[in-house]
């Protein structure tokens, strides 16, 4: 059985008892959780042996067989023992765990016309984070202000909604801007066959029949009267045709300075609000895909058979969990609907914009 190894301050940490891994597309830092557990036989050199390497702080990488799935740093160290048994417990992010937990300390507190790509790498440099660029993403910002106190990741989730984009990380500890793919997983998730275990979870509770987007500006009066090209007066409407009765969402955008920037803004809240509120989670036996031999990797399409659940449908792979404990060595692998995570490049219809017609 291929071995787990945490490689941390020089040493390797393997035969783990307790195991998890996780990565998602909507989550810009992956993380780890491991635990060993062992009888306590009163030796003090025992214990030294397995304590004193491993320090907070340090850099790190996870392999699973030799293939690398976290880069990153450990956050956490957490020895406990009782009469009979120690156990070891250590966690830790991707590099860009950095971007999610630090403020931005930029002299100027502004960008002047950068995109998108440009303004992550100014962000991320001091982190010494590398920015993988996998799409267009769009034209530049004409003004984006730093929030006082605003880290790296709130300011990019909150350009990368303008553009329609998605930002996670790789398993090297870079920023990936990127969007849903079409790779396939090449294998199926069929009830009766490979499925252990699943739940899933289809609501409404966040989903509007109509995202208004209006732009923050120091314009004045009445926003379906004043004219598209006012300041303060740009606006879009974006319709979810599934939903029936009327539930109205007003977004007010500071960043915004056209319509079609509107609009895209328009459509990553109804696609966004579609993935949030349509989600099916699987658990399969083992790390590995039987057919390809690969790890089970997130942003992948698969196709989902499941009458209980009533999926007949390719999925996208949205987050991947890789356990191991008493249970055995299983995934866990969240899916959405592909679309939920698409947001095309150009506007597409179901919208409206200043006041035009749907």
């Amino acid at each position: 059985m291929e071995e787990i190894v945490l490689k941390a301050g020089g040493q390797i940490y393997q035969g783990w008892t307790k195991i998890g891994v996780t990565r998602s597309l909507d989550a810009m830092s992956g993380s780890f959780d491991l635990e060993l557990t062992w009888k306590w036989q009163g030796s003090e050199q025992q214990y030294k042996k397995f304590v004193e390497p491993i320090q907070q702080g340090q850099a790190c990488t996870v392999d699973i067989g030799g293939e690398r799935v976290i880069t990153g740093y450990v956050d956490d160290w957490v020895p406990s023992y009782d009469e009979s048994t120690v156990t070891i417990s250590v966690s830790g992010r991707d590099k860009t765990a950095d971007l999610v937990d630090c403020s931005i300390d930029y002299p100027s507190g502004q960008f002047n016309n950068q995109s998108l790509a440009q303004i992550a790498d100014v962000v991320c440099k001091p982190f010494g984070i590398k920015v993988i660029v996998n799409t267009d993403v769009g034209e530049p910002f004409q003004r984006i202000q730093i929030e006082q106190g605003e880290t790296p990741h709130e300011l990019l989730s909150r350009l990368a909604k303008q553009r329609g984009v998605l930002l996670t990380s790789d398993t090297f500890g870079n920023l990936v801007i990127t969007r849903a793919s079409k790779e396939k997983a090449g294998v199926s998730l069929i009830l009766g066959e490979n499925i252990k275990a699943a739940r899933g979870r289809f609501s409404w509770r966040q989903r509007f029949s109509n995202f208004t987007i209006k732009a923050a500006g120091a314009g004045h009066g009445n926003w379906d009267t004043a004219p598209i090209s006012a300041v303060g007066g740009i606006k879009a409407d974006v319709k979810d045709s599934e939903i029936g009765r009327y539930r109205p969402m007003i977004i007010v955008n500071e960043e915004i300075t056209t319509a079609e920037g509107a609009a895209r803004r328009g459509q990553w809240e109804r696609q966004r609000s579609i993935g949030k509120s349509n989600t099916a989670e699987y658990t399969v036996t083992g790390w590995r895909i039987p057919q390809t031999g690969k790890l089970w990797n997130i942003n992948t399409i698969v196709p989902v058979l499941d009458e209980i659940l009533g999926l007949d449908e390719e999925m996208l792979i949205l987050s991947i969990m890789f356990t191991e404990d008493d249970a055995g060595r299983l995934a866990v692998i969240s899916v959405v609907r592909p679309d939920s995570m698409d947001i095309p490049p150009q506007i597409v219809k179901d919208t409206k914009l200043g006041g035009g017609q749907w």
